[in-house]
């Protein structure tokens, strides 16, 4: 069963981007399962996190910055404080149940509210540039 279903409203119209986001879904599912079969988390699933936050980050502010992005400040904040938050997690060294709990909680409703909104913002933002003809990469 997984924690996060893949849904349409989660496609933000960019192929690279949504790709990145799939492939955060299914990883967060396959560690959720993971864990539900009554194994802990190991601490390198924050190092998977950390190293994929750093790319797909860094695409989606290229992007922005590409594209003018006006709000591009903002959205690099949410990324500062997700990777704050994952680096306080790694601080603990050990992720017992009670902090694979904190762990699973946090990036599922995280990632599921910087997808439909924050993300969604910026896909609707590409699509307006688009549909009056300004070119973007």
């Amino acid at each position: 069963m997984p924690i996060i279903e893949w849904k349409d409203c989660y496609v933000v119209g960019i192929q690279e981007i949504d790709q990145h986001h799939q492939s955060l879904v299914q990883y967060l599912n396959k560690t959720y399962d993971h864990f539900r079969e009554g194994h802990q988390l190991d601490p390198s699933v924050l190092e998977i996190l950390i190293d994929y936050s750093m790319q797909h980050f860094g695409c989606e502010e290229r992007w922005m910055e590409n594209s003018s992005y006006p709000k591009l400040g903002t959205h690099k904040d949410e990324h500062r404080q997700f990777r704050a938050k994952i680096s306080q997690l790694k601080k603990k060294r050990a992720l017992d149940t009670k902090a694979s709990v904190e762990l699973l909680w946090f990036l599922c409703n995280w990632v599921t509210h910087h997808i439909r909104e924050t993300d969604a913002e910026f896909g609707r933002y590409l699509s307006t540039k688009s549909r009056h003809g300004v070119t973007t990469t």
